[in-house]
Order: C-alpha cells, then sequence, then structure tokens
C-alpha cells in the first residue's frame, strides 16, 4: 500500500468516527427534547448555545482550527440537533 492509500485509508476511518459520534449527538438531542417536552421547555436556549459557541472557539484556538469554521460546522449540527427534537417533541404529543 502507497504513503497516500496508506493516508486516505485513515481518513476514511476517521469520516465513518466523524459519521458515528453525529449520530450519537443526535440520538443525545432526542434523548434532550424527551426531557424538554415532560418539563415543558422550549427547544431553543439561547444561554446554552452562547455557553457552547464560547467553548467551540476555545477549543478551535487550542487545536490550532478556524474558530470561524468550527463555529458553522457547528451552527449547522446546532440546526439540525434542534428540527430533530421539534420533530420529537411534536411527535411525541400525536401519540
Amino acid at each position: 500500500m502507497s504513503k497516500l492509500e496508506e493516508l486516505r485509508k485513515q481518513m476514511d476511518v476517521l469520516n465513518e468516527e466523524i459519521i458515528e459520534r453525529f449520530a450519537k449527538r443526535i440520538a443525545l438531542a432526542i434523548e434532550i427534547a424527551k426531557v424538554k417536552k415532560q418539563e415543558s421547555l422550549p427547544v431553543y436556549d439561547p444561554v446554552r448555545e452562547k455557553a457552547q459557541r464560547e467553548m467551540l472557539w476555545k477549543l478551535a484556538h487550542k487545536t490550532g482550527l478556524s474558530p470561524a469554521v468550527v463555529d458553522e460546522i457547528f451552527a449547522l449540527f446546532v440546526e439540525y440537533s434542534k428540527m430533530k427534537m421539534r420533530i420529537e417533541m411534536h411527535e411525541e404529543g400525536d401519540k
């Protein structure tokens, strides 16, 4: 196996891990939605989102990544999570 093929194989493994962890993150969001529904809490929590963004910016700086890129990626994660939470909260109410 060439060095390039070896590196690409490692990248493939990392991509798989990222997707698996994202799926776990969404599963947690769904569990959070169930709790929020029971406690009559809204999906949107601006205080939590602000704290998350600040933590992510610090992690980005610490790891040498662009904070703007990390922010953009996580904005997508958060929006998708909120969508799944809204669906879960609505579906739970329909049962």
